[in-house]
């Protein structure tokens, strides 16, 4: 049976470009959507780019939309547990996952830094209940791309944590967990005034995003679609926060079914309720691609979803200084500099040998790099003359300093 050849439907005819063809070729719309496909933020579509490519100054292209999410996960104290969420977060690309009840004590440290896998865990201390029973604890976990784009973390409570990346603006990251709708007044209210209080220092040109389980349910009154009929307690406060500071709900913005719209399944009564939001600022509505929720973290055994957002963003890596390197044939053509780098290294091995101790070859290491730092020229733009052959500390030498040494000489007349 002959086979029929069809060329591509999606694009132009042979030898006709695709500007001179009509709607420039068929197939779907820009952006290769059809006006009814949602996309999933947590799968992964077409080649990934790699983190060596030329492109890796920047975490993200409009090409690649880039994945944060939120997710309470009960606890993760089990190793077990806590590799089980790296893992669901690196396969469905997720950079940024904000992290509610970790149940992980540290009291003896304001912030852990700790590596799972390929991903970076930074976790503020969970606290203790009167049962001695660790509750809460909020925390971020990063993907390779974004630790390297990280500036700052910064614990404001035990209910708060935020971290700064750089970008294109800067790019304010916080985890946030807020008391239940049955906790005493004082403390959902405490915890409220410490929120406004973090997002007023947040500079007006940071993109902000606040991700966390706020225990609020927002009504149809609050949000344009939501999954509950009425507005509770806590959704009050939550509701006050947004107009207040011109904030919107990202995953109450998009028409979905009320399937994609809970976020909590009670596991007595089975009540479904939809507790965890993305918030963002008002005026970055357009980046927002999608938000809502999913069972891809199933396995991880907590009785919440995860509450995934696709945006446009711009986190860039910062460019790291030139490595120096010493400029050896300078070197082996200067029998002064050679004489002085012996008699340098001569002289740091005899201090030793008059302490009585034997000399290590970690010290003979460190002699001879101290001795490559103040007598081996170093490459780069600026070149010495053959008779301004001086050690650093000496002269006004203009060259690139290896790392570890002071940037310019103390006598360089530089302030």
């Amino acid at each position: 049976m002959e086979t029929q050849d069809i060329g591509n439907p999606i694009l132009p005819a042979a030898g006709v470009r695709r500007s001179h063809a009509a709607d420039g070729g068929a197939g779907p719309p820009s952006g290769g959507h059809y006006d009814d496909w949602t996309p999933n933020p947590l799968q992964r579509r077409g080649r990934v780019q790699s983190d060596h490519s030329p492109l890796s100054n920047a975490l993200l292209r409009c090409r690649r939309p880039f994945i944060m999410a939120t997710y309470n996960a009960n606890t993760v104290r089990e190793e077990a547990r806590l590799e089980e969420l790296v893992h669901c977060a690196e396969e469905r690309g997720v950079e940024i996952l904000a992290v509610q009840e970790h149940r992980r004590v540290h009291t003896d440290q304001p912030i852990n830094y700790r590596r799972v896998g390929g991903c970076t865990f930074i976790t503020s201390s969970a606290w203790r209940n009167d049962a001695q029973a660790a509750t809460g604890g909020v925390g971020l976990m990063m993907s390779p791309r974004a630790r390297k784009a990280l500036r700052r973390v910064h614990p404001h409570t035990n209910r708060i944590l935020s971290a700064d990346f750089e970008g294109s603006p800067v790019t304010t990251v916080m985890s946030v967990y807020s008391p239940t709708n049955v906790a005493l007044i004082e403390e959902v209210e405490r915890f409220y005034d410490d929120l406004r209080t973090v997002i007023h220092h947040v500079p007006a040109h940071n993109f902000l995003i606040i991700l966390g389980d706020f225990n609020a349910r927002l009504g149809p009154e609050d949000a344009p679609f939501t999954y509950h009929t009425n507005t509770n307690r806590n959704g009050e406060h939550l509701a006050a926060l947004l107009t207040e500071h011109e904030l919107l709900a990202a995953n109450t913005l998009f028409r979905k079914r009320m399937g994609k719209r809970w976020t909590f399944q009670d596991r007595a009564t089975s009540m479904r309720r939809q507790l965890d939001y993305i918030l963002v600022r008002r005026k970055w509505r357009k980046s927002i691609l999608n938000a809502e929720s999913y069972s891809t973290f199933n396995s991880v055994g907590s009785d919440h979803l995860v509450v995934a957002a696709r945006l446009h963003l711009s986190l860039r890596v910062p460019k790291s200084a030139p490595r120096a390197r010493p400029d050896w044939e300078a070197f082996a053509g200067s029998p002064e500099l050679q004489a002085n780098y012996t008699a340098e290294v001569r002289g740091r091995l005899h201090l030793l040998a008059e302490e009585g101790e034997p000399t290590t070859y970690e010290q003979f290491l460190s002699a001879s790099e101290e001795a490559t730092r103040k007598w081996v020229l170093t490459k780069g733009r600026h070149r010495a003359s053959p008779g301004r052959l001086q050690p650093r500390g000496e002269g006004d030498l203009l060259v690139h300093p290896l790392p570890g040494s002071p940037r310019h000489p103390p006598n360089s007349g530089r302030s």
